[in-house]
């Protein structure tokens, strides 16, 4: 059934690209004659002085909200690149967020891409998994790119390496390099990450002092006896632990269902390991999602810290890219859209805008945070409502600390998704109410399935 679903999708996707192609011969056809006449003397050379390139922009940045991400970013380009419309016309579609016209717009974006069209830069934020336990509950969400690695090797995206050379808004080398490499190919950067996030644990260093020397291997915090790392174990989600869940090379599982099954077991069983007498010895600890959205996590607020992240199987730290752009590869302006893409990444526009002061992720440069340079992620901390938010000095440098353990960088796509609805370590999961071994093995072998199928039409 679902075979047959996704023939007559690629069926109904291939006839919207034969109607484009015939749409755009039947427009090259037109005479120039049928605009009125011959051309008094001087007036060609006026209408060419009058028009200006196009950078159509395609936003889907309010995947889950009715945003107002247009208005924003034409706000944050008259703000802080005033000369641009002097060189541009900027033309903007924003993907609604939700609706039922969400999903068709997708579809027509893609299928213009496809056809060698569509828009000159595309922004889009990571979509969320699934999450029955939330009031409304929340169903999976689409983004639209669903596998921005797989289309890196299918040149989708133009390469940005010279246009980041002559850069005049961004400092590439102020952004942090483990995180836009995620964006990088053998032809070169293809995607620019403007946010991202990780998880991690915070402990007061009056209270905790890790035994053990980090990063360390999953399979290494599960034998320490070290409570923080035992208590960071607990709170680790599957799909992080794990690392790299996808070879694109091959576009298979960057794991075995064997893998897989072990892996959760050992989370589960993990879990087992925190008593009341552990828990007690630690003092103040929290979980956190470090980004803007959950900013009240950690904050300026918050006492000298110790951050153990949620190791994976390789020996480091997971992030993951929450908000990125591309320029595509058939763009007619590329140096217009790569113009508004690198002001994104400009300190100013990472700091202040309003535009990614909510959704869009940690900033990625990496001089922001700091205590004296706090960004504009308002939160509430009690009754008091924060407009900006910071680190203190000390927790700032903890932070450097902990994002040198990254090692694997990825985006969020529905193979992630498939694993966070397995199992989680903040809700009641399925993997982890069934009650036996054949109910499990059954789990399993859907989830792998369905990630296998996954990646094959990637």
């Amino acid at each position: 059934m679902k075979r047959n679903h996704i023939f007559k999708k690629a069926l109904a996707l291939m006839m919207a690209v034969v109607m484009l192609a015939l749409a755009g011969c039947r427009v090259g056809g037109e005479s120039s004659e049928s605009s009125g006449g011959a051309q008094k003397p001087g007036e060609s050379q006026q209408a060419e002085k009058a028009e200006k390139p196009v950078v159509t922009v395609c936003m889907d940045l309010d995947v889950g909200s009715e945003g107002q991400s247009s208005q924003l970013l034409r706000d944050l380009v008259r703000e802080y690149d005033p000369e641009f419309k002097d060189s541009y016309k900027l033309e903007i579609e924003a993907v609604p967020g939700i609706g039922g016209e969400r999903e068709s717009t997708l579809d027509r974006i893609r299928v213009e891409v496809m056809a060698g069209k569509g828009p000159d830069l595309f922004l889009c934020r990571s979509p969320r998994a699934a999450n029955p336990n939330l009031m409304p509950p929340r169903e999976r969400e689409v983004g639209l790119f669903q596998y921005p690695k797989a289309l890196m090797k299918r040149h989708m995206f133009l390469p940005l390496d010279g246009y980041i050379e002559n850069a005049k808004y961004m400092e590439w080398d102020k952004l942090y390099p483990q995180i836009m490499a995620a964006g990088k190919n053998d032809e070169g950067q293809l995607i620019l990450p403007i946010g991202w996030s990780m998880n991690f644990v915070r402990f007061d260093a009056q209270s905790y002092t890790p035994a053990g020397e980090l990063p360390m291997t999953f399979d290494e915090m599960l034998k320490s006896q070290d409570p923080g790392i035992i208590t960071a174990v607990c709170f680790s989600g599957l799909a992080e632990s794990l690392g790299p869940v996808a070879d694109y090379e091959n576009d298979v599982p960057a794991f075995t269902k064997e893998e897989l099954t072990a892996h959760l077991d050992a989370l589960i069983e993990s879990d087992s390991r925190r008593t009341p007498e552990l828990e007690e010895s630690l003092g103040d600890y929290a979980p956190v999602t470090f980004n803007r959205m959950n900013a009240s996590n950690f904050t300026q607020y918050d006492p000298d810290s110790v951050l153990l992240p949620h190791c994976n199987r390789d020996g480091g730290a997971t992030a993951y890219i929450t908000t990125f752009g591309a320029v595509n590869i058939n763009s007619e302006a590329p140096e217009g859209a790569f113009e508004i893409l690198e002001l994104l990444l400009s300190k100013e526009a990472q700091q202040d805008s309003e535009l990614l002061s909510w959704n869009a992720g940690t900033p990625v440069h990496m001089e922001l945070l700091k205590s004296k340079e706090k960004i504009n992620a308002p939160f509430n901390r009690g009754n008091m409502y924060v407009k900006s938010w910071g680190l203190t000095d000390y927790n700032y440098d903890q932070l450097q600390s902990l994002i040198k353990q990254i090692n694997a960088v990825d985006f969020v796509t529905p193979v992630h998704h498939e694993l966070s609805e397995l199992y989680s370590p903040y809700d009641s999961s399925p993997y982890a109410q069934a009650e036996t071994k054949e109910e499990r093995e059954k789990l399993v072998e859907e989830t792998y399935r369905n990630i296998e199928m996954m990646l094959a039409e990637a």
